[in-house]
């Protein structure tokens, strides 16, 4: 198969097919194509490596015949053995350059059809198949960086089932009662009444979905079925696993749920903030109303400054999900994956997570609203990076 204008035009059967699934259909063939790669790679050198050694070692054993004719055979022996990688070698190249193709051909129907991007350009066929590996036959940009970021997880994380979210436990309120007195417990005496006013309205969900009593199961969870923490208890989102297999949630998590590891990871950034606000003219109230005149209040602050130490934010996030179009497409899958049994795709990945280690620029996040009694805190969670809507609090002083 040819492909000459990123994979649309001449896009083969298997590409085609996988369009008809949309975009997360699309990413599920990606994924499952760039498997079928890395494990073939894995053999065809393991077989390589293992036909030489093998034959060598028959060599070795024919020349304890002491035998003339036998220890010439062992020297032809011996040299045949020496070409099986390189005899083998094409094998691995027919495959790559095959898979490579299809590839190309998906992700052209990705970029151009889901992304509203240019037409990828032609893979690069003549790059050897050592040569950064399967992604850097792929052209520059979208389709290169969309390849490398599903290899680099391919061998990382793993896939829960539907069943296993809807028989999780539901949440107990009196350890997110315990937890919110602890967060609040753990901020200055000047501060606790704030913060225990955020963190007790109605609206927030910060402690129910991001506290330190949640378990590392429940973000696994979160990650690949959107499960909130927070089921069974209060105003949670109404998350269940219907009879026919569909999954129903009002709420579109995104790739990564994390978590604050405990009351004083909580709490530090929260105080940081709040000293902040304290120094502004006005106070909090003015702060948020001079710099969000629309009553919406996403506020970005990065680790250093919000005083975020190693081993306080913990998580866990979609595999292949390091580019945001990556990221798009496996929410996509992610939703697909949820749809009623004969019409579902299969569940996603997804792998722990530390934000502070592999976040781009990690931090937290506070979303704040203002009502009719004033600014409310909604949420607050630990991120890798600021979202494209998020201020950064250096911004606002």
């Amino acid at each position: 198969m040819v492909v000459s204008d990123g994979g649309r035009a001449d896009a083969g059967a298997g590409a085609r097919a996988a369009g008809a699934g949309g975009a997360g259909g699309i990413r599920r063939a990606v994924e499952e194509l760039l498997r079928v790669e890395a494990e073939v790679s894995r053999l065809v050198d393991g077989a390589a490596r293992d036909a030489g050694r093998q034959g060598a070692r028959v060599a070795d054993v024919l020349r304890q015949a002491r035998h003339p004719p036998v220890r010439n055979t062992a020297d032809e022996v011996a040299g045949l053995s020496a070409t099986l990688p390189g005899a083998i070698e094409p094998i691995a190249q027919t495959s790559s350059a095959a898979l490579a193709t299809e590839v190309h051909a998906l992700l052209g129907l990705l970029a151009v059809d889901h992304h509203h991007l240019d037409p990828l350009p032609p893979l690069n066929t003549g790059a050897p198949r050592t040569s950064g590996g399967m992604a850097g036959a792929f052209p520059e940009g979208f389709a290169r960086d969309y390849v490398q970021t599903v290899l680099d997880d391919l061998r990382r994380g793993r896939a829960t089932t539907k069943d296993q979210a809807g028989a999780h436990p539901d949440a107990d309120q009196a350890l997110v009662d315990a937890a919110r007195g602890a967060i609040v417990a753990a901020v200055s005496p000047q501060h606790r009444r704030q913060v225990d006013d955020w963190l007790s309205h109605p609206d927030c969900h910060a402690v129910e979905l991001h506290g330190p009593q949640v378990s590392d199961r429940e973000l696994e969870l979160r990650a690949g079925w959107t499960r909130p923490p927070d089921r069974g208890i209060g105003n949670a989102d109404p998350w269940r696993l219907r009879d026919d297999g569909k999954v129903v949630s009002k709420h579109r998590a995104g790739t990564e749920a994390t978590r604050f590891t405990s009351a004083e990871a909580f709490a530090r950034p929260l105080e940081m903030f709040l000293d902040i606000a304290d120094r502004h003219p006005g106070g909090l109230e003015h702060l948020l109303d001079e710099n969000f005149p629309a009553g919406i209040a996403p506020v970005f602050i990065d680790a250093a400054s919000a005083g975020v130490r190693p081993d306080d934010l913990t998580g866990f996030r979609g595999t292949g999900t390091g580019t945001a179009a990556a990221a798009k497409d496996w929410r996509k899958m992610r939703t697909a994956a949820m749809k009623k049994e004969g019409e579902c795709l299969p569940p996603v990945r997804t792998v722990a997570y530390d934000p502070t280690v592999e976040g781009s620029v990690p931090g937290v996040r506070l979303i704040f609203t203002r009502n009719a009694e004033g600014w409310v805190m909604t949420t607050y969670y630990p991120a890798g990076e600021p979202s494209y809507d998020n201020v950064r609090l250096e911004e606002l002083t």
